[in-house]
């Protein structure tokens, strides 16, 4: 069959669900002891350790027991003005914890027969190890939604990254990059990384076949995609609240099955709020677009910042680049909105004339696979 225009992206098979969440309980400081004492005589040597990098008073202890099975578990003691506050957090990969075999590319299928499973497999999991068994012993504190979307050629999904790390930070965010002591690995990791934070959410995209590759999680005889992009928006505590005050239950079974029936309109709903159902388009093409279509007055400080977008790294220092000029920053980007075009252009002969910008795709790969011309 003849491949249709210059790519597409298509929807992984598992849709829209839930890829992590956090549990957290809080102890006493004898419980705290306890737990602690016991994790240490019965799990292998050499998992659980403390954590050097814990900044103030107090202490944290790590424990990679049930690493295999998706669960990272932290041991806490927060100590302020000699009162000591102490919590158990485990983070779980719904979808290792049912299957530890599963690639890291998998998420919750997205029905209630696996979050059953979920539940079942947490408790036998746990029950001989000192810590409790039971999910609902816990809060849940934070719930990681997602959607993997499948590219056919790596170029496509390495161009949206591209343009999109050079739009504005949405209002109310701020933008997170890495910060690791080699230098050279945290610029690799920001450039397939974007990441918004929020006091009660953030906002996700990033290239996930590189973040597998990288990190060491490939399975043996596992053959990678070209390209997965995935997007995520994590609800953490406040949000989370919230919704148990809307369902009147605290039960974590209910509240992911609530998660998972709203995750497609979540996710959408806020890149759509974050990001303008913007297209991106080559640069011939979009000064053609400037001179056919916006208004005269405009046109050469829409091309000048189409220019400035070929080689400066964001929307806001292309803007400030522009003021200082002597353009009206503010009209020349209401008139790119109303032109349902961004000012960002895509490479200078990339394999698409044009390409949907995140809020777009996310709204039609619900319903289709998005081809790109």
């Amino acid at each position: 069959m003849k491949k249709l225009g210059a790519g597409s992206f298509q929807l992984e098979p598992d849709g829209f669900s839930i890829h992590t969440l956090e549990i957290v309980k809080k102890l006493s400081n004898k419980e705290y002891k306890r737990i602690r004492d016991s994790i240490y005589q019965k799990c292998p040597k050499g998992e659980m350790y403390s954590d050097r990098g814990w900044q103030g008073e107090g202490e944290r202890y790590r424990c990679k027991w049930f690493w295999r099975e998706g669960l990272r578990i932290n041991l806490e003691k927060n100590v302020h003005k000699q009162v000591s506050t102490c919590y158990l957090r485990i983070a779980v990969n719904p979808r290792k914890l049912i299957d530890p075999s599963s690639s890291y590319l998998g998420i919750l299928p997205p029905d209630e027969e696996s979050i059953r499973t979920m539940n079942e497999k947490f408790t036998m999991l746990l029950k001989d190890s000192g810590l409790p068994c039971a999910l609902n012993a816990y809060q849940l504190s934070r719930v990681d939604l997602c959607v993997n979307i499948r590219c056919d050629t790596s170029k496509l999904f390495k161009e949206l990254l591209r343009v999109m790390r050079k739009l504005p930070t949405p209002p109310k965010y701020e933008r997170c990059y890495y910060k690791g002591s080699d230098r050279k690995a945290a610029n690799r990791y920001n450039k397939h990384h974007i990441t918004f934070k929020h006091e009660s959410r953030e906002l996700v995209v990033y290239d996930k076949t590189y973040q597998i590759v990288e990190n060491g999680l490939q399975l043996d005889e596992e053959k990678l995609p070209k390209g997965i992009l995935r997007f995520e928006i994590h609800e953490l505590r406040e949000r989370v609240s919230k919704i148990e005050k809307k369902l009147g239950t605290t039960d974590i079974e209910s509240l992911l099955m609530y998660y998972i029936k709203e995750s497609e309109k979540y996710i959408t709903r806020c890149f759509r709020r974050a990001f303008p159902d913007d297209r991106f388009m080559q640069p011939d093409a979009l000064n053609e677009l400037i001179c056919r279509e916006a208004d005269t007055g405009l046109l050469e400080g829409m091309m000048r910042l189409a220019m400035l977008m070929t080689r400066i790294k964001s929307l806001e220092k292309g803007e400030e680049k522009l003021r200082k000029e002597g353009y009206d920053a503010e009209a020349v980007l209401a008139q790119f909105r109303k032109l349902g075009v961004s000012p960002i252009p895509l490479r200078k002969k990339f394999c698409a004339k044009t390409m949907p910008g995140p809020s777009t795709l996310l709204q039609k790969i619900a319903h289709r696979n998005v081809v790109v011309w």
